[in-house]
């Protein structure tokens, strides 16, 4: 009987010792990538005539790494890269000073645009019933960092094709110079895991950039200036 009771003891602890390495541990670092669009408004500061009337959705691309340093806190790491790009009309005069139709034209703001920034984030965590294990992430957070823009300050040329000059030659895309400036803003979250360790994620944020330029040119009219960005992303993150 004696022998029994001791089988049937080290059974029991076996197979608990099996149920407790099922269950997941605490993962306090987190990595992932996540892609999607972007939005950015126009530049203000220069003058209206080198910003356009409108933008252009683009992609856009970012690495993280996030650190809990508890349940309900997390800190993070994010660089990203998205193309900046507005458009408008140039109203185009000929070389005696005739007025000829307005052509369209690209401004490209930001070839690429790259934050590296760290954030704050309050976390609020889901868990199965029994509390074996955190489902799912829920976040809200600031984020503060570097903005570098890389562009080569080109510009391009087309012909007008039109009377009374068909051979008049127009700037029909503007390329501001390279740029690096601060960012910061406000973002939220949402991560669901499917596994311990994997899981599938979402994020918003809305951020502000202010850059300076080396563009020396028309009097350094895109020298400096600010615009609003929005990244709507989703990705993907695993635990360490």
């Amino acid at each position: 009987m004696k022998a029994l009771l001791l089988t049937a003891a080290a059974l029991l602890a076996f197979t608990g010792g099996l149920f407790a390495q099922n269950l997941p541990p605490d993962y306090n670092w987190e990595v992932g990538v996540n892609g999607g669009y972007s939005f950015v408004t126009r530049p203000v500061g220069p003058a209206a005539a080198y910003t356009g009337n409108g933008t252009k959705t683009s992609g856009d691309l970012s690495v993280r790494l996030n650190y809990f340093v508890s349940p309900h806190w997390m800190f993070s790491l994010d660089i990203g890269d998205r193309q900046w790009v507005s458009y408008g009309t140039w109203q185009l005069n000929d070389i005696y000073g005739q007025s000829l139709h307005a052509e369209p034209i690209t401004f490209v703001i930001a070839d690429h645009a790259i934050n590296s920034s760290v954030g704050i984030n309050y976390v609020i965590p889901f868990y199965t019933r029994y509390n074996t294990f955190n489902r799912s992430n829920l976040n809200f957070g600031v984020q503060v960092g570097m903005i570098n823009t890389v562009n080569d300050g080109s510009m391009h040329y087309s012909n007008y094709n039109s009377a009374p000059d068909s051979s008049y030659r127009y700037v029909s895309k503007y390329d501001y110079q390279s740029g690096t400036g601060i960012t910061f803003g406000l973002q939220m979250g949402y991560t669901y895991y499917i596994l311990p360790r994997l899981g599938i994620n979402i994020d918003l944020a809305a951020r502000y950039a202010h850059v300076k330029t080396i563009d020396m040119r028309y009097a350094s009219e895109n020298s400096i200036f600010t615009s609003l960005y929005f990244p709507e992303t989703i990705g993907i993150r695993w635990r360490f």
